[in-house]
């Protein structure tokens, strides 16, 4: 059987269906973990991103702890600026995937984007 997306029944996802703000719950959920993973790895390890490991790092865990401490009391934007610096930002997602983003774009040079 072959696809395509005319195949794509997008009333499957019940999500989108009975609570479509779930998804911008795991995007912004994504973007604030690349947000603290970027953090944590440069500001507290010292550490590259793509290569750090946190495991059992008592820092770590006193910086998360002091963030999830406030609750729902605070502003959660307000937050994550004092913790990190900046507020909401995918600019650590975008900034860890780009030499992903460099090599697809050599690798993909001459190709035809998109559907038609």
């Amino acid at each position: 059987m072959s696809s395509s997306e005319t195949f794509c029944d997008a009333a499957t996802k019940t999500h989108i269906n009975d609570d479509p703000a779930q998804y911008y719950d795991y995007a912004i959920g994504t973007v604030i973990k690349f947000q603290l993973h970027d953090h944590i790895a440069r500001t507290i390890l010292k550490q590259d991103p793509r290569e750090c490991n946190s495991y059992g790092d008592k820092r770590v865990g006193e910086f998360l702890r002091g963030i999830l401490a406030a609750g729902a009391t605070r502003d959660w934007n307000a937050v994550l600026r004092e913790a990190t610096g900046e507020g909401l930002s995918a600019r650590p997602l975008v900034a860890y995937f780009a030499p992903l983003a460099e090599w697809l774009q050599k690798e993909n040079q001459g190709r035809a984007v998109g559907w038609s």
